[in-house]
């Protein structure tokens, strides 16, 4: 039947249901990239913890608006690589695991800074990050304990409120490249005055850090002493002696399970007979987590009976 002098949008409101005012929004789009790897690696169970038990319960919980979604939880039909990009370029915000410098990661979080939309970096505890986004904040996340995933959780929700805030600026190191490009157009003399001077102070501390890198100083070898190997940046080999009998498959047992916990930045592990050289950052290497690494190998079972400092990697005292 036909209704006369009534407008279409009541009509239409009343004829069903008041459909046209509630048809739901189109959700935003959370898309998370990082190293994925394939089913049942060790890549694809670091993913899905951060994934399932950190990422997509603060944003069920705290964020219902938003759609979270992977790349390799993408179901429509055609290129994933198009389609990723399209995600970086479209999403609302990116979350980026930073974790194992997973190349396909950084390529795409390049691209995500380079059309300068919001990105959120976050990365397993104990692992370094790449000194070119260094400076730029980084979410670190265990799972070592429960309380671990609920920490990071809370991190993790506040830091999104942070970049869905009005007024929030994006900043990585594309913006700070551009801004530095604005800055020259308009510098007036004295400004850049200043900041050929700047550039001068850090040419001069590059020059010193890759100085010291090639060339560390050499410690000898000492327990307990609060001694410190002085280096601008440089890196250290530390040769660490096992008591006799100790075999190269339990020293790279240990290393592997407990290397990263007491050395953040140990880089990798020669193992010998009764004997591992580990290279790592001088900053590392001091008296404190020799001791920490001392009491770990006696948790292991293991007796440490030297630890001495190498020239560069080559094994020589």
């Amino acid at each position: 039947m036909l209704t006369y002098g009534v407008p279409w949008s009541q009509l239409a409101g009343k004829q069903f249901g008041g459909f046209m005012a509630k048809l739901p929004k189109k959700p935003k789009l959370c898309f998370v990239i990082g190293p994925i790897g394939d089913d049942d690696s060790d890549d694809r169970t670091h993913a899905d913890w951060l994934l399932e038990e950190i990422i997509e319960p603060v944003f069920d919980e705290d964020y219902p608006e938003f759609r979270v979604e992977r790349a390799d939880k993408i179901s429509d039909p055609g290129r994933i690589d198009a389609q990723v990009i399209t995600a970086l370029l479209d999403a609302d915000l990116v979350v980026a695991d930073l974790s194992t410098l997973n190349p396909n990661a950084f390529y795409e979080i390049g691209i995500r800074h380079t059309i300068q939309k919001p990105i959120i970096h976050m990365h397993l505890e104990g692992q370094r990050i790449p000194f070119d986004i260094a400076s730029f904040r980084s979410i670190k996340f265990s799972r070592r304990r429960p309380s671990d995933i609920r920490a990071a959780r809370e991190t993790l929700k506040v830091v999104v409120a942070a970049v869905l805030a009005e007024g929030y600026e994006v900043d990585n190191p594309v913006t700070f490249s551009r801004g530095k490009i604005e800055f020259e157009k308009t510098a007036t003399p004295s400004d850049k005055v200043v900041v050929g001077e700047l550039d001068s102070i850090q040419r001069r501390i590059s020059t010193i850090e890759k100085l010291f890198a090639v060339s560390p100083q050499r410690v000898t070898g000492f327990f307990g002493s609060e001694q410190r190997l002085i280096s601008f940046g440089g890196q250290v080999s530390l040769a660490v002696a096992f008591e006799t009998g100790t075999t190269s498959k339990k020293i790279s047992d240990f290393f592997a399970s407990e290397g990263l916990n007491v050395y953040p930045s140990l880089y990798g592990v020669t193992y010998q007979t009764e004997r591992a050289v580990l290279l790592l950052d001088a900053d590392d290497a001091g008296s404190g987590s020799i001791e920490r690494l001392i009491r770990s190998a006696a948790a292991a079972g293991l007796t440490i009976t030297s630890v001495m400092f190498v020239d560069g990697g080559s094994g020589k005292k």
